[in-house]
């Protein structure tokens, strides 16, 4: 099978974001997530659902909020602190066993679902089901259904607090400038970037802030997708020990916004030696490093990061001749365990 061929469901889906998020520009689905969020929270989810959960722990702690984040598989023994509390279930399917599992244990006095199915047990059990209407998703690596929870989060973050830096106007215009990149220039460079990540041992994504969540996400596209030995890390952490692992077999992607600047900037340079390749994804520049990716507005630029982290796994993947539409090992939800 040509390498162009391989992943085609995944770089559909991709390249289909925008149309969903310019769809929920119109959708109710973050105000209804406001309205029924407390001042108390735990976000529980597993993959993908566990970075969103903590990008919208972020989010809401950014307004005053007390949000946690937790991985629905450390449940059973980590929950005396966040039992008979408001609980936001994030899961692609709605029947992920890990998070229902999670739910029996943590007991919450309001369950909120955050799901792609919304006749899913998931949904059935929740006193406020909420739609993400990301559509169907075909290939395994979940994209539409994980920017689109997102959008939902970040967007009902700022409702609470009355901001108007996430309305349906700004949305619309990062779904717009993202659809006119897949046309641009910056595509093809990509591409190639992807083909030079695909030939090293491992890759680094560093992230600090918001972008930390997303270089987890990164990460774990890269392995799910690709099967490249990818992990992210905080960057400031970064540097108390890890960094030493890093040679010339190495990439480096730094997630970087005006915020994390410093902080990300600082590792990506103290690697100048290593000869290991680096590049940055977001719109601030460091230094002369080459940048991946649309750059949209800050509101919505978490939405660009993801997209450039799918795409650089697809093409990795393509690059290595993988079919990142059906890794092997995997299935669209964990629901049952193996006896």
């Amino acid at each position: 099978m040509k390498s162009t061929m391989l992943g085609m469901r995944l770089e559909r889906e991709i390249r289909a974001q925008p149309g969903v998020w310019t769809r929920l520009a119109q959708s109710t689905a973050a105000a209804r997530l406001a309205q029924a969020l407390d001042d108390d929270v735990v976000l529980v989810g597993s993959g993908s659902s566990l970075f969103i959960a903590q990008l919208g722990g972020l989010a809401l702690r950014r307004r005053g909020l007390r949000a946690t984040a937790l991985a629905a598989t450390e449940a059973r023994l980590d929950h005396r602190a966040y039992a008979g509390k408001t609980v936001v279930a994030i899961s692609q399917s709605g029947r992920s066993s890990d998070v229902l599992a999670a739910l029996d244990t943590l007991a919450p006095r309001r369950l909120i679902a955050l799901t792609n199915a919304i006749d899913s047990p998931l949904a059935a059990r929740a006193d406020w089901a909420i739609d993400v209407e990301a559509g169907s998703e075909l290939a395994v690596p979940a994209t539409k259904s994980v920017s689109a929870t997102v959008a939902i989060v970040l967007r009902a973050a700022s409702l609470l607090s009355g901001e108007t830096s996430r309305d349906a106007a700004v949305l619309v215009d990062c779904a717009g400038a993202v659809s006119a990149w897949f046309e641009a220039p910056g595509y093809a460079e990509l591409v190639a970037a992807a083909g030079h990540i695909a030939r090293r041992r491992s890759v680094i994504v560093l992230g600090s802030d918001y972008g930390l969540p997303i270089a987890h996400e990164t990460a774990l596209k890269l392995k799910e997708a690709s099967y490249l030995h990818a992990e992210g890390f905080a960057a400031g952490e970064f540097r108390h020990g890890s960094v030493a692992m890093v040679d010339a077999s190495c990439a480096v992607l730094g997630i970087v916004d005006a915020d994390a600047l410093d902080i990300v900037a600082r590792p990506l340079r103290d690697l100048a030696k290593s000869d290991a390749l680096r590049w940055t994804i977001g719109s601030p520049p460091i230094d002369t490093l080459p940048r991946l990716g649309p750059v949209v507005a800050e509101a919505y630029n978490s939405l660009a990061w993801l997209v450039s982290a799918q795409l650089i796994a697809l093409h990795a993947a393509r690059a290595r001749g993988v079919d990142s539409d059906a890794p092997r090992g995997l299935t669209k939800a964990l629901v049952s365990e193996t006896p």
